[in-house]
């Protein structure tokens, strides 16, 4: 057989890219990576994924403890058990200088007044930290103030258990008197900001206002409303 030298030359290139790829594979078959990428990746996507998860863990932890931390100061200082009379009288029998550290961690107002107290005031109430000392006072600027210290109740994320942590340290003055709605002549937008009226509520007392008049007593606005009303609105309503 003979070849013409294009041939040959076309022939060997061939064999030895053969040749090249048997050593490259054999190479790869005896000498794997010491690093398996996928594997790396798949690692690192878990690791992140647990660190996320601690993090959730150590804030639940911290809040716990620090609901665990205001009830032991209210068993340390006996406040469920005294009168608010007594309680001043105990820390008027108390000397400055004696006052242990723990003792200073612990002190709590008697009384704070939910419709003045500021974010600062707030945080020294048992199992209320910056968080729902911050939603207090924005529930309070969308209501008008509170009316009942049970309102507390209504604010975001607060429940029975920490409502009843702080109830005995929280009060309303007597001559408060909230922020209203003036019911018949506000605007649409103004009242459906209220969280004691929804839109449907807003659009029956709008409608009423321009086809019969205005609204003159809380029995006729129950009427306009409905029985889907929010008996504490009545608080929150004028109407001149």
């Amino acid at each position: 057989m003979t070849f013409s030298r294009g041939e040959r030359i076309a022939i060997i290139t061939i064999v030895s890219m053969i040749v090249i790829i048997l050593i490259i594979k054999y190479l790869i078959i005896n000498n794997p990576p010491k690093r398996d990428y996928y594997k790396h990746d798949l690692d690192s996507i878990i690791a992140r994924r647990e660190a996320v998860l601690d993090s959730i863990r150590v804030a639940d932890s911290i809040e716990k403890i620090r609901t665990r931390k205001g009830k032991a100061c209210l068993a340390t200082t006996g406040y469920d058990n005294v009168s608010t009379e007594n309680q001043q009288k105990r820390q008027k029998s108390k000397s400055p200088s004696k006052t242990s550290r723990g003792d200073k961690a612990c002190l709590i107002p008697s009384i704070i007044d939910i419709n003045t107290a500021d974010t600062t005031q707030l945080k020294q109430l048992p199992g209320i930290g910056a968080s729902f000392a911050k939603w207090i006072v924005n529930y309070r600027e969308k209501l008008g103030g509170y009316c009942e210290t049970e309102q507390l109740l209504e604010v975001y994320r607060m429940d029975s258990v920490r409502f009843n942590d702080i109830k005995n340290y929280v009060k309303i003055d007597s001559t408060f008197i909230p922020n209203k709605l003036r019911i018949n002549s506000d605007a649409f937008k103004v009242l459906l900001r209220h969280p004691y009226l929804e839109y449907e509520d807003v659009k029956k007392i709008v409608n009423y206002r321009e086809q019969k008049g205005i609204i003159t007593s809380w029995e006729q606005l129950t009427k306009v409303v409905g029985d889907g009303i929010k008996p504490k609105l009545r608080y929150y309503v004028d109407y001149q």
